[in-house]
């Protein structure tokens, strides 16, 4: 995929102020009810970057700077999270990024930096999956020992979410939304995900709900929860009384 220039200067103002990165948050539902059952935290820059988190993370790889990107978006989500004083009644999604470790003690460091006050699925991204397996799966264990929830981000939409989900064992598989947009088109990865399922007991998240067609083939597909517009855009939190 070529980047603009634009796109790029973008990225680059948003690396030189990393910590200025704010969350925003999508709700989780229950799709049976629309009841909200958690919140995705989704990493946005202010102005004047108006930079993509994507090409924020991709250009943060080509300069080695992933982790200390991906422990500033988690920093941001804990903080609006405490300040609005959530309980543990609510789960929030945190993505990490399983190729910016270096070894097991930075994992720890990384993990214990989350604290155990809020209800946490960790939500390990498809990016870089594969690049170390062995540290993924240390990752994996880190946050079950300290009674995070695991969940695959993005599954379907690259080869190592297939390959790699029964070694991981996710408790919740976030479906890629062009699996809900094109049901046709992803019979064969659906295959792998209802056999997971059907040995593990694991959720089914359908991501990208904006219609009720796209709700219609959530459900056909086996997902119990949803995330998408047609739920809620990515908002700063509510208050924790609003709408649970």
């Amino acid at each position: 995929m070529t980047v603009s220039n634009g796109a790029v200067l973008a990225a680059s103002a948003a690396l030189e102020s990393v910590d200025s990165v704010a969350a925003l948050f999508q709700p989780v539902v229950e799709l049976s009810t629309g009841h909200v059952v958690g919140y995705e935290a989704l990493a946005r820059w202010p102005s004047p970057s108006s930079a993509l988190p994507e090409d924020v993370f991709a250009l943060a790889r080509e300069r080695g700077l992933v982790g200390r990107v991906d422990v500033a978006c988690r920093a941001a989500a804990l903080r609006a999270a405490r300040e609005r004083a959530f309980s543990r009644s609510v789960r929030f999604f945190l993505n990490i990024e399983p190729g910016c470790f270096r070894n097991e003690q930075d994992i720890d460091m990384h993990l214990d930096a989350i604290g155990d006050d809020l209800d946490v699925v960790l939500e390990i991204t498809e990016r870089d999956l594969d690049r170390n397996v062995p540290l993924l799966m240390a990752l994996v264990r880190g946050a079950r020992a300290r009674g995070m929830g695991v969940a695959m981000d993005d599954v379907g939409a690259t080869p190592a979410t297939l390959s790699l989900l029964a070694l991981v064992a996710p408790d919740i598989v976030k479906l890629d939304a062009s699996i809900v947009r094109a049901p046709l088109r992803s019979r064969p990865a659906m295959r792998q995900v209802r056999a997971y399922v059907r040995s593990s007991n694991a959720i089914v998240l359908a991501e990208g709900i904006e219609t009720r067609r796209h709700l219609r083939r959530a459900k056909a597909l086996g997902a119990s929860l949803g995330q998408g517009w047609m739920f809620g855009r990515p908002s700063p939190l509510p208050n924790p009384t609003e709408g649970l």
